[in-house]
């Protein structure tokens, strides 16, 4: 038994139809699949009105804006123990009817399934991954958890982490053990639901671009917890 959930921002909400639709054909079918939003919005001012929710699609509010995370941390916190399983994914894809069955079936006590991940040598930091598994697992591409995992308070991101979720819910995975697989049969089909100028990828956010955002991520789980710490001179230059 497993269960959807995403966020959304109120300049997608017209938008966010087709992507609810898409959800709700997954086979096997989810129990339900959340849509959580925040009561107020950090970077969209003003009352928030959600959009109309096909039948299936449950609305969940959170009191406080957490950025993009609050796509699984909202969620997490209300299933654990309710569902053997979570899949979270983000609001501007489109996801064809076995996507969600390619992450069930690669998820198992311990590990987390991604359709896509990546290894923080990228960013030029001591990964502990096992051989076969990857340490950032990615949204966009769907990623399976145990809800219990990110249903701590102590999860919720402080503000160098806020708009970079992927790295900042991977920590949380890493510290507590959880290993990340990575699922290309999940990734290969996916697809953009539409374009716009919101995408995270491309957003200045407190003045930072996406690279600086996610360094200082990094940085923040490194001093607070000592996960992937900087790489040393040699191992950069060996980084592929």
């Amino acid at each position: 038994m497993y269960a959807i959930s995403l966020t959304s921002i109120p300049p997608r909400f017209a938008r966010i139809g087709p992507v609810l639709s898409a959800l709700l054909a997954q086979r096997p079918a989810p129990v339900a699949v959340y849509l959580c939003l925040p009561r107020s919005y950090r970077r969209f001012p003003g009352p928030v009105t959600p959009p109309a929710l096909p039948s299936g699609v449950e609305l969940l509010w959170s009191g406080a804006d957490l950025g993009p995370a609050g796509k699984a941390l909202i969620s997490a916190r209300h299933l654990r123990g309710q569902v053997d399983r979570l899949i979270y994914c983000d609001d501007d894809w489109l996801y064809p009817p076995g996507w969600a069955a390619a992450l069930l079936a690669d998820a198992g006590d311990g590990v987390a399934s991604t359709g896509q991940g990546f290894s923080v040598k990228r960013l030029t930091r001591q990964s502990h991954a096992k051989p076969g598994f990857t340490d950032i697992a990615q949204g966009f591409s769907g990623v399976c958890i145990d809800p219990a995992w990110l249903s701590g308070a102590e999860m919720e991101p402080p503000e160098a982490a806020w708009p970079v979720d992927d790295i900042w819910l991977s920590g949380q995975l890493a510290r507590h053990g959880v290993a990340v697989q990575e699922v290309a049969q999940a990734r290969a089909s996916i697809r953009p639901a539409f374009q716009d100028r919101y995408a995270l990828q491309n957003a200045h956010i407190a003045g930072q671009n996406r690279h600086e955002a996610n360094m200082a991520c990094i940085e923040a789980l490194t001093q607070r917890y000592g996960l992937w710490p900087a790489a040393s001179r040699t191992a950069r230059a060996a980084r592929p």
